[in-house]
């Protein structure tokens, strides 16, 4: 599946939303909307992982690489509604621990606390 990725905000987040599978060859679109995304002042990042089939090394450096940006420049950067297969890789490859994951996209944007590795275990 190819990917398509939206961009908007939502309250005080910018939102993106990745649909499809992300690898190198489809990682330009996903740069270009990390960088628009860095144009706010103080970025407040929320990844909906909701449709996303596949991510390989590059797309997943991609997600670390924003993050870490976002935070290094006093903002925020979260990862909600994992489905299965991302949630997979997540947790084989240790990232999970890297970020903020929320279940839902109306968790993250109320400001609840995110997933705890207990509560992940148990659905």
């Amino acid at each position: 599946m190819p990917l398509t990725v939206h961009r908007e905000h939502r309250r005080e987040f910018t939102v993106i939303t990745i649909i499809g599978e992300v690898d190198r060859n489809e990682a330009p679109q996903l740069v270009e909307n990390i960088d628009k995304a860095f144009q706010n002042a103080v970025p407040k990042l929320l990844f909906d992982l909701s449709h996303m089939s596949f991510i390989d090394s590059a797309g997943l450096r991609l997600l670390v690489g924003a993050c870490d940006k976002a935070r290094k420049c006093g903002g925020t950067c979260a990862l909600c509604c994992l489905s299965p297969t991302p949630r997979k890789i997540m947790d084989l490859t240790g990232l999970a621990a890297a970020f903020d994951i929320y279940p839902t996209m109306a968790a993250a944007l109320a400001g609840f606390p995110p997933e705890s590795p207990a509560s992940r275990t148990l659905l």
